[in-house]
């Protein structure tokens, strides 16, 4: 029986037609990301939207004595520098009044509780742990560096309220 033989010219035209058929030259930076928010800009508006909410609980645990305040009151400070650090990481030409809620507008899923110290200490750790994937997730080292230092922080608030 005869062979049927496929040239070299015939296997290189094809994959020359496949990789301009996908466009395999134009995937190399940011400009082809075919979003408004590029994935280190998302990455970032999440995060804030998740610091605001954790402001707005230890707000609530402090309003009601629900820990140490002084404690509550170092902690939640410590958020807000977080939300102020992540603010300016965001690129200049993006909107600042722009929310980070997926939905539009933050609101905290369980507004009418107020979480006692274990309560945040919990809340603190999961904070902590999801900050290993966030940094993994961008692409800029100083970001990453940022949302470690991050959860670097969050994991002491953890260890400082289990001990209150």
């Amino acid at each position: 029986m005869g062979e049927v033989g496929v040239s070299r010219r015939t296997v290189l035209g094809a994959a020359a037609a496949v990789a301009g058929a996908f466009g395999l030259s134009g995937c190399g930076g940011a400009d082809w990301y075919p979003a408004d928010v590029t994935p280190d800009e998302h990455v970032v508006r999440s995060l804030l939207w998740e610091k605001e909410l954790v402001a707005a609980r230890y707000a609530a645990a402090i309003e009601t004595g629900s820990g140490p305040s002084d404690l509550l009151e170092r902690l939640r400070a410590h958020h807000l520098e977080h939300v102020d650090a992540l603010t300016a990481a965001l690129p200049e030409d993006s909107a600042a009044e722009e929310s980070a809620a997926p939905s539009g507008e933050p609101t905290d899923p369980a507004p009418d509780t107020a979480p006692d110290a274990e309560g945040l200490r919990v809340l603190e750790a999961s904070a902590a742990a999801a900050r290993i994937d966030q940094a993994a997730a961008v692409s800029d080292p100083g970001l990453a560096q940022l949302i470690s230092g991050i959860g670097a922080c969050e994991a002491v608030h953890a260890h400082l309220l289990a001990r209150a």
